[in-house]
């Protein structure tokens, strides 16, 4: 099966991950990740759209494009995710393999946690009918941070040679506080 994920519906994205001899659970979150921040893209547009006389249409403008190119950034890694191959069962003994498998979480994290944060920032500026669904975006970007995280905590108990490892449990650790800070300042409204 061709694995290059370019140009497939989501179907067939679908079925390549499900029929797959090794998990390919980088791609699925980076794909989470993009989907969630086109949601926000149109968040964004769309509160624009009914406040343009309120807002300060070029701030927003700005933030609807680092939208776009968080997302474009994502898709890309999720691509780059297939081409490099395992990358979540990543062979012993090759050392370049495994430090882009642990880049390769890092930047998902990074990205989901960015986007996440400039969500919170935009928060007040949301068209009231769109509250539910920034939060709703909020939410699955620290989903897709913490799901990366959790990839490059997988990834590093695979490797022995702690001299490798070592710089990375230190961007694990501050992910980790980065992801709990952002999921103290979630809004929180009760659900029913």
């Amino acid at each position: 099966m061709d694995p290059q994920l370019t140009d497939k519906t989501v179907r067939q994205y679908v079925d390549i991950i499900s029929d797959q001899y090794y998990p390919m659970t980088g791609s699925v979150i980076a794909v989470m990740a993009a989907q969630a921040a086109a949601l926000a893209e149109t968040c964004i547009q769309i509160s624009l759209d009914n406040q343009v006389d309120r807002l300060d249409w070029q701030d927003v403008t700005t933030r609807i494009e680092q939208m776009a190119h968080i997302k474009t950034t994502l898709l890309e890694w999720s691509n780059q995710d297939i081409s490099t191959d395992r990358s979540d069962n990543p062979p012993s003994g090759n050392n370049s393999h495994q430090t882009a498998t642990f880049d390769y979480a890092i930047e998902i994290a990074k990205l989901s946690l960015e986007a996440a944060k400039k969500l919170q920032d935009f928060g007040p500026m949301t068209y009231t009918s769109l509250e539910d669904d920034l939060e709703i975006v909020i939410y699955l970007l620290t989903s897709t941070a913490r799901s990366a995280a959790l990839l490059l905590k997988h990834n590093l108990s695979t490797v022995a040679d702690t001299d490798l490892t070592e710089p990375y449990d230190a961007i694990l650790a501050n992910l980790i506080q980065q992801i709990n800070q952002l999921s103290v300042v979630l809004p929180t409204r009760p659900l029913l």
